[in-house]
């Protein structure tokens, strides 16, 4: 967590309201990054594959011409004098023999040598041969490409690049990110294309690890998965159509000069048999509570919580004078507090600016509210910015403040501060309770939905909902009813249940054929009231036990449903957390070799490439 973090909302009037923050909520207030479970009144499933993003098809690159003035020559023994043919000339053989073969030798011996060095010092675009410049890591005998680096870097630095542009890093898009430095996760300073190229390689050894964990276990790209490969590649041929250039141009021209389609193949191959594998150890491992245990004992920074209240007083650190100012200031504002209420109090006083900011801007776009009304609204909206919950571990304080609250000889109504000069703020913290774990409930369950067929356009009622008839509920009965015979008829355990999910389930949210992330119709770590209430009912029963299946109906259809375990948030996190470090055992213990000369000149390519495109993109604007 960033101290970023920790600025109202309201405040960072740099950004505009669809850009205050790169996460945003559904309705019912879920992150969409997140997995978006059932809501009571609107659960809607997404049916979308991992895309490549749109925001990395910016710029143009020339394509090669074809149309080459340079002659061909070759020799045909049916013409005894030079002819010239569609812009060949012909060479009569008489002419070579009498050239001494000692000649012919020594050109041979240049011709071997000069493609040797180019074998082993210009690296091959795509995935196909790959030669020995062509690659920057090794995972066991998994082979990655240049052109795939490529695709991952160019992927994480837009996705900062991005951010940047939110106001969440500072980072300068013109210039050279060899010159520009940050900190890595340790503290150490580093250049953002070190940054860069280490977060590429993370994930990429990460995909490529588990995808051969997967090859290994012989798994395969599902049929679904397939065709939301095609389909990926269909729509970058269509955008590649549009620019009237080649899809291989367009992908390098995207990406990197040495992808191509086949790298965006392999890519997607690599990234859903790497899902397909962890899906897999995650419905045949079960943690155990001794497992759990220990864990924790390990981890209590990353787990033990603390709730406290705070405002940020804006901190001006550009001379002596000010902050002085802004020390005394924060002074008496501590003293001004000794409960949540007293903090409230602060409130219009701290963030008078920002309330009328906000007051005017409510005005103008709602003529029909009055100031006072106007006043309270953004008052409200900074008090119930107060609270926060964090573990030590991701604490945005220095470890003295840190230390100081998560402490049990600390008070609940003690005040401290925290002075961020980068930010710009001095948080005042008040300790509101004492250390805690979240031990509200949570529950994890596997499901297959079959939703009734409708008419689509008949189906739809004046508010929205679609409405089925009789004949249409008992066809998905009829069909609900099969795919449980076919999984009565295996070896009913939790993977058969998850290959049927991502084989027959409409519920592409919790299935690899969606965007989420997830696998086998998987529901883990739910909170109350997040899933109908048919749904919701089974999974808490108090009778349930691992393994449980039956079929529930629901607005939306029917669920088949499969137990997994009903359990506190903080054990949730941990069974999650023991799987993850069960998988990291078996990633290690495949021997990795990075081609540390081959990433280093991969990144100068990649940044001459896109000099290049930006000049061209300057000369066509010019034109």
């Amino acid at each position: 967590m960033d101290e970023k973090d920790l600025i109202p909302e309201e405040i960072e009037k740099d950004i505009s309201a669809d850009e205050q923050t790169a996460e945003t909520r559904n309705d019912a207030g879920l992150k969409t990054d997140s997995v978006n479970y059932e809501n009571n009144d609107n659960w809607q499933f997404e049916a979308e594959a991992p895309t490549l993003s749109d925001d990395l098809f910016d710029g143009n690159v020339p394509l090669s011409d074809n149309n080459s003035d340079t002659q061909n020559y070759y020799y045909n023994p049916q013409q005894e004098t030079p002819q010239k043919d569609n812009n060949s000339v012909v060479i009569k053989k008489s002419v070579l023999i009498g050239i001494p073969v000692g000649i012919i030798a020594a050109a041979l011996v240049a011709v071997i040598v000069f493609f040797a060095v180019r074998y082993f010092t210009t690296p091959k675009a795509g995935e196909k041969n790959l030669n020995p410049a062509a690659v920057i890591m090794t995972v066991d005998d998994q082979k990655v490409s240049m052109g795939m680096f490529e695709y991952y870097y160019s992927s994480v630095t837009s996705y900062y690049e991005q951010y940047a542009a939110y106001g969440y890093y500072t980072l300068d898009t013109t210039a050279d990110y060899a010159t520009q430095y940050t900190t890595d996760d340790d503290g150490n300073e580093i250049s953002w294309q070190d940054f860069f190229k280490n977060e590429a390689l993370k994930e990429i050894e990460s995909i490529t690890a588990n995808y051969k964990l997967g090859l290994d276990n012989d798994l395969t790209v599902l049929e679904s998965q397939q065709k939301a490969i095609d389909e990926q590649v269909e729509t970058l041929k269509t955008s590649a159509s549009e620019e009237g250039i080649s899809l291989d141009a367009y992908i390098a021209k995207s990406f990197g000069p040495h992808c191509d389609e086949s790298t965006i193949r392999l890519m997607l191959e690599q990234y859903y048999i790497a899902a397909n594998y962890k899906g897999m150890f995650t419905a045949q491992t079960q943690i155990t509570d001794e497992e759990i245990n220990a864990y924790y004992s390990e981890h209590k920074s990353d787990i033990d919580q603390i709730n406290f209240s705070y405002i940020a007083v804006p901190y001006d650190s550009s001379s002596d004078e000010t902050i002085s100012k802004c020390d005394a200031l924060v002074k008496e504002y501590e003293s001004q507090i000794t409960d949540r209420d007293s903090l409230v109090d602060l409130v219009p006083v701290v963030y008078a600016d920002y309330i009328e900011q906000d007051k005017v801007s409510m005005m103008d776009s709602d003529s029909s509210i009055s100031e006072e009304d106007a006043v309270k609204s953004a008052t409200e909206n900074y008090i119930s910015s107060l609270d926060y919950t964090i573990t030590a571990s991701s604490s945005p304080f220095d470890k003295e403040v840190t230390d100081w609250l998560f402490s049990a000889d600390t008070k609940i109504g003690s005040v401290n501060h925290y002075i961020n000069a980068e930010s710009g703020y001095a948080y005042i913290i008040l300790k509101t309770e004492d250390t805690s774990l979240d031990e509200s409930e949570t529950y994890a369950v596997r499901h297959i939905l079959v939703t009734p067929e409708s008419d689509s356009e008949d189906a739809a009622s004046e508010t929205g909902e679609v409405t089925y008839t009789d004949e249409q509920w008992k066809a998905a009965k009829d069909k609900t009813d099969e795919i449980l015979d076919e999984y009565n008829n295996g070896s009913k355990d939790e993977y058969a249940f998850a290959l049927l999910a991502e084989k027959y389930s409409a519920d592409t949210g919790s299935t690899s054929a969606g965007s989420s992330g997830m696998f086998g119709g998987l529901y883990e770590g739910t909170a109350l009231g997040t899933m109908v209430p048919q749904f919701e009912g089974w999974a808490t029963d108090d009778a349930r036990k691992y393994g449980d299946v039956e079929i529930v109906q629901s607005d939306y259809g029917y669920h088949i449903m499969f137990f997994v375990n009903d359990c506190s948030s903080y054990k949730a996190n941990i069974i999650s957390e023991v799987r993850d470090v069960k998988i990291e055992e078996k990633i290690d213990s495949y021997e990795k070799e990075t081609k540390d000369k081959n990433i280093d000149k991969a990144i100068e390519l990649f940044k001459e490439f896109k000099k290049e495109q930006s000049a061209n993109t300057t000369n066509k604007s010019a034109e």
